[in-house]
């Protein structure tokens, strides 16, 4: 666990925006149109992997995976 002595660290919590490929990507597997599992679980990475470079380069203290894959926090029309 980070710990400081000299400031308050700090985090965000809950979803970060996902990139529109990938929402289109969860709208399909909602819908039971994705085609390809793995085609998905590689773009969820490749989110993740991007939400924590941005986070990393914003300084935040505890890194998360922006909630990249989880469709429950996803807004269907």
């Amino acid at each position: 666990m980070k710990r400081s002595t000299e400031r308050i660290l700090t985090t965000h919590t809950g979803s970060l925006p996902r990139p529109d490929d990938l929402v289109q990507m969860m709208y399909d597997k909602e819908e039971g149109k994705l085609l390809d599992e793995a085609m998905f679980a590689d773009r969820v990475r490749s989110a993740v992997n991007e939400t924590v470079r941005h986070e990393v380069a914003a300084d935040i203290d505890v890194i998360s995976d922006g909630e990249m894959g989880k469709v429950s926090f996803l807004r269907l029309p």
